[in-house]
């Protein structure tokens, strides 16, 4: 009698063993996490505009994002211009940008690039700006200077060729102040050459382009080749920002006198990466292809 009894109750435990087992095996793919979608993709600017009016457009090669052609406004003409940049490679280094205006009046600049050793900065540069006379052509020499410990650009000497005369005359020294790898003001000095060819800084005239007040967020410049934009720059020295990786909220650009001082404000809207997709002062919109 006992006997049965533990015979009965074993088996009984077994049994709802077995019921157990049978209710609480999941189904095997709920026990699999979702296939994980990987990083997102790499972004490149392709197109900035206002109001549906575009100011600044980048062709980039569909797999790699090599930049091929840039159009930015000519701001050197008074009316509706742009500048078409063409952009050469040699072993994938930018060794050339060549930038020509719809404007005819405007100058047609052409640099020429010597990459240094570790393909990342520039060694030294040239650049013909080309007028519709000699005398208002320019032929430039850059030198670059980096810092030891930094390497960070800290320098440009600029020295040039004016008014149709042989000999370099004239300089432009480019001087960069960093906020970590943020460029917060560019002083450019302009003047003479002396007799040695070196900067006379007495006679110089200053401008002082200043990016205040980053923020942490990525710059849309950043997803294209800086030297691109060390070159626009030189033609323009208002766009040394876009060399950052962050992005300024205000802009403090001082011309010689009498230009009055100009302060730009801006404020960003970013994508769930973090990139700028709106400037909203100047309602300005920033377009991205995925590579």
């Amino acid at each position: 009698m006992v006997k049965n009894y533990f015979f009965k109750m074993f088996a009984g435990i077994a049994f709802l063993g077995l019921l157990t087992a049978c209710t609480t095996t999941s189904d095997p793919t709920e026990s699999i996490p979702n296939p994980d979608d990987g990083p997102p993709p790499k972004k490149i600017l392709s197109k900035v505009s206002s109001n549906n009016v575009t100011l600044e457009e980048y062709a980039t090669t569909a797999v790699t994002g090599d930049l091929q052609t840039a159009v930015s406004k000519d701001e050197s003409f008074s009316g509706s211009a742009y500048y078409t940049a063409t952009v050469t490679y040699t072993n994938k280094d930018i060794t050339k940008v060549k930038y020509v205006s719809s404007a005819a009046s405007s100058l047609t600049y052409e640099f020429n690039i010597v990459p240094d050793a570790t393909r990342k900065k520039i060694y030294n540069a040239t650049s013909t700006a080309t007028g519709a006379t000699p005398s208002v052509s320019v032929v430039s020499d850059y030198a670059f200077t980096y810092s030891a410990t930094t390497n960070k650009l800290t320098k440009i000497l600029e020295k040039r060729k004016e008014g149709g005369i042989s000999a370099y005359n004239r300089f432009i020294d480019y001087s960069f102040v960093y906020n970590g790898d943020n460029v917060i003001q560019v002083v450019c000095s302009k003047g003479l050459l002396d007799i040695n060819g070196n900067p006379n800084m007495s006679t110089a005239v200053i401008s002082k382009y200043s990016f205040q007040n980053y923020d942490s967020q990525k710059s849309p410049y950043s997803t294209l080749p800086s030297v691109y934009f060390i070159t626009r720059s030189l033609i323009n020295p208002a766009q040394f920002y876009k060399i950052s990786p962050n992005n300024p909220t205000s802009m403090f650009i001082e011309l010689p006198s009498p230009a009055a001082p100009v302060n730009t404000a801006q404020s960003y809207s970013y994508d769930n990466q973090g990139y700028v997709v709106v400037e909203k002062n100047q309602n300005v919109t920033f377009t991205y292809k995925n590579l």
